[in-house]
């Protein structure tokens, strides 16, 4: 009985192995630097950036500390920059480039290396059928 209670009183207390955490990261004027998920110390799930003034800077996800799938990049004034697809911490797939909200180009991106780029959405389309 004293071994079933302390077991369980063990799991209460040590912190579980993969267990996941809510980490939020400051500059020094106070405002968020970055908030996401941590396991295992390792960056997983959604995560945000932010500028020095407040505003945001990029959001994505990562798996085992290495940003994968979409990623929005924002510029100082919080508008969309560009979109971008990640595998293994680098682009892989699609990279969409924004000015006013408006789509001005797109690359395509294997292992980190730029293979294609459209400078028009009919010239990406006439690619891509």
């Amino acid at each position: 009985m004293i071994k079933s209670v302390f077991i369980l009183i063990l799991f209460y207390v040590l912190p579980v192995s993969g267990q996941k955490t809510y980490f939020k990261n400051y500059y020094e004027n106070g405002n968020m630097k970055s908030e996401g998920w941590l396991s295992d110390n390792k960056k997983v799930d959604y995560w945000f950036y932010y500028y020095e003034n407040g505003i945001k800077k990029e959001e994505g996800h990562y798996a085992d500390d290495k940003k994968t799938k979409w990623w929005l990049i924002y510029n100082t004034n919080g508008k969309i920059q560009k979109k971008v697809e990640f595998k293994n911490n680098l682009p892989e797939g699609l990279c969409i480039f924004y000015t006013n909200g408006k789509i001005i180009k797109a690359a395509r991106y294997n292992a980190g290396i730029k293979t294609n780029e459209w400078n028009s959405i009919s010239s990406y389309q006439r690619d891509n059928p």
